[in-house]
Order: C-alpha cells, then structure tokens, then sequence
C-alpha cells in the first residue's frame, strides 16, 4: 500500500498554475489561496471568530442538490428554490421560489461578504441579486457573468453588489502599471498578469510595471482611494493566504502581510519544500517536517516570523492526521483517523496552548476522549467552510453541523 501523504489530502484541484510558488514559500497550495474555493464559501471572511467548541450541533438542511454560507446563516438549493437556514434552529427563515426552473449552481454567488446573495436559473437568461438577511430583490442584470471587481476594461472596476452600479474606476496607470492591460481578469496568484481579488475591506490589486517589477496594493473599497502601495523585485511573488492574509516571496525570505493595510506581521526564511506547511487566517502556520505523514514526528504552530508557538507529538502508528487548512482565533482544526479503523474524528488544537479538544466524531476515541458531538464523518469528503458567525462542518449522507461563535 502506498505510504499515504499530506500533498494527497489537498484537494487536485488546488494544484494549478501556483503550487510551485507556494511550495517554495512552505505552503500548501490550499492555504495560498490557489484554486477555486467553490460555492460553499465566503472568499471575504476576514476571521472568524473565537468558537464555542462545546457547543456545536447537527444542522438539517433537508434534501439538496448544493449549499453555502452567508453572514446570516446557510443558504440550500433544490429544484423549488433557495432557501435560508437558521444555523441556531435550522428553521427555513425566507425562500425564493422557483419560477418554471430550478436554480442554477454554477451561477450562485455569495457577495459583499456574505450580505448577498446573486442567483441565476437554468435556461434563464440573467442574475438577481438578494439580500442574505431579508431574501429580498436587490437588483437584476441581463449579464450571465458579474464581478464585484474587474478589469476587463483596461482600467480597475468596482462595482457595488447592493446595487449592482459602479463605484469607482481606477487608471492602472496612476498606480505604476504597465498598460494596457490584458483583458483577461486571472487568479489573483498568476504571476506573469495582472488581477484584482476582494480583500478585508480594500481591493487587492497585482500588476506589472514597465520595468519588470511587480506592484502590489489594497484600494479601499468605497472610494477606490489607495490604502496601501508596495513593490515587489523582479522575482518577487504575491500570494493570497485564508481570510486577511497575504504572504510575499522574495529570495529566500517570506514576510506574510496583513492585506487590510499592508501591514507587516513577520518575515522568516523561506521553508523546504519537503515541509508541510498552512498559514493560516491570523498569520501562523500549521507546519510538519514532511508530506509523508509517517515522517512526522510532530506537529507545531509558528508565528509569523517563525517563532514556534508550541508543538505537539504525533505518532503515525496510531494516528493519521489532516489538516484542513482552517482555524478560528482560538482553535486550529483537523481531522484524525486511527490506524486500527475507518473512524474520523474532528480534533481542534488551542491556538495558544496546543491544548487538543474531540470536537465531532462517531464516539470515543482510543485514547478515551468523547466528542462533544457524536456523528459520523468521512476523512475524503469532510469539510469546514467559515462564516463570521463560526463554522459549517458537512458529513457524509447529508450530515451538517455547526460550531458557533462565542
């Protein structure tokens, strides 16, 4: 049997035009951003919150053929419409119902940082904006595609998700972009054009300058005015991490940058790229020695300049662990399978102490920990998408819970 390893527990699709530049910097592609994060997720949550972590629950989202979060809960797609979960109850609280075809998911959104929701319908032409809270029209457009920012143009584009209007317009130029633009509007990790991505209340925009640099920055989100400004060398990289993080690569050196202000939080020397290595949303990292999971013999948090936090022992005789590339402000989570069986648990590690805590699981552990929810998980197909009110986790045969904020 194939000795199994952390880079095979990274969903493919995350492996693209960026992994190599990730690897480098000691990042999984995941926690660099590559890849697309699908429809179940909010590409602007900023951090999410301390958790609860005694206090999660089974969520029921009924029969569905898709889902997501929002700010205000969990949106459902079935053939008769989209529907809105209370996360606390799991009471249906708005529908927008179906008018002769079922929704379409490849057209779902979720925009403004959760606050709405754009929808389109199979066969129809158009999308329709809602509002999360209320389910309420926002606006329609005869577009089949719609960005909150573009630069299709030649010029960087805002527009307003409430209203669907454009809000500034930017001449790359001013910037010290090279213009004109490609017309392409690309992942924000393609090294060689340029792209914009919703950041933590700015803009992030990435171009190159006539003379072989690159330039990166945040216009705020309002007015299109610059927030932050900063240039790369010639062999310099930018790379979007979880939430407000970014991380910079120049010879050698990583400095991870809070993509707000652009701010430094640490610089630390590049990793090897047989670490295994997630940053995660407050800047630290997940790191192991190796992708080989029978390599590790422990499992450690580091600052942002590389400082180790703690560290922890593992032994791969009795357990295989996953890290899913996601944490709140005190907790780090990932899933552990025990050798001895197919059973997988939810385990999450206090961001200060390292303190470990059986969050979700089918029952005790071998070692006799109980989880504070029972129910069963799947190592292939478990996920934790995050929300500013805590964290949806998916089972499999339609298992949902919830681990709420505190």
């Amino acid at each position: 049997m194939p000795i199994p390893t952390l880079r095979e527990r990274v969903p493919r699709r995350v492996f693209r035009a960026c992994a190599r530049v990730a690897l480098a910097a000691g990042l999984t592609a995941a926690a660099a951003g590559c890849g697309s994060s699908g429809s179940a997720t909010i590409a602007d949550v900023s951090t999410v919150p301390d958790l609860d972590l005694s206090a999660v629950k089974t969520l029921s989202l009924g029969p569905n053929e898709s889902f997501g979060v929002m700010s205000t809960g969990v949106y459902a797609l079935a053939d008769d419409g989209i529907t809105r979960v209370d996360i606390r109850t799991g009471l249906q609280l708005w529908k927008i119902a179906s008018t002769g075809a079922p929704p379409e998911q490849g057209k779902i959104q979720v925009l403004d940082r959760g606050h709405v929701l754009l929808a389109g319908w199979q066969g129809t032409p158009g999308l329709t904006a809602y509002d999360t809270t209320s389910g309420k029209r926002l606006w329609d457009t005869q577009a089949e595609q719609w960005f909150e920012s573009d630069s299709a143009t030649g010029q960087f584009v805002h527009f307003d998700p409430r209203t669907g209007e454009q809000r500034w317009s930017v001449d790359p130029a001013t910037l010290g972009c090279a213009t004109p633009l490609p017309k392409d509007l690309p992942a924000l990790f393609d090294s060689d054009v340029p792209s914009l991505a919703e950041g933590p209340g700015v803009v992030v925009f990435r171009c190159a300058a006539p003379d072989s640099r690159t330039i990166v920055g945040g216009l705020d989100r309002t007015t299109g005015s610059t927030v932050w400004h900063r240039d790369l060398p010639e062999k310099g990289n930018f790379l979007r991490g979880p939430g407000r993080m970014a991380i910079v690569v120049t010879e050698g050196t990583v400095d991870t940058v809070d993509m707000a202000d652009g701010a430094s939080l640490g610089t630390r020397k590049a990793a090897s790229d047989k670490e295994f290595r997630a940053l995660l949303a407050d800047g630290s990292s997940l790191t192991m020695d190796s992708y080989v999971i029978a390599d590790d013999t422990d499992m450690r948090l580091q600052a942002p300049d590389g400082t180790v936090r703690w560290s922890v022992p593992l032994d791969a005789t009795k357990e295989e662990m996953q890290p899913l590339m996601v944490s709140s402000r005190n907790a780090v989570f990932l899933l552990m399978r025990e050798n001895s069986g197919a059973k997988v648990w939810l385990v999450a590690y206090d961001t200060k102490s390292g303190k470990r805590t059986v969050v979700i699981g089918p029952g005790a552990t071998a070692a006799g920990e109980k989880p504070s929810l029972t129910m069963n998980l799947d190592i292939s197909r478990t996920r934790l998408y995050p929300a500013p009110w805590g964290l949806l986790v998916t089972g499999p045969d339609n298992g949902y819970a919830t681990i709420p904020k505190h």
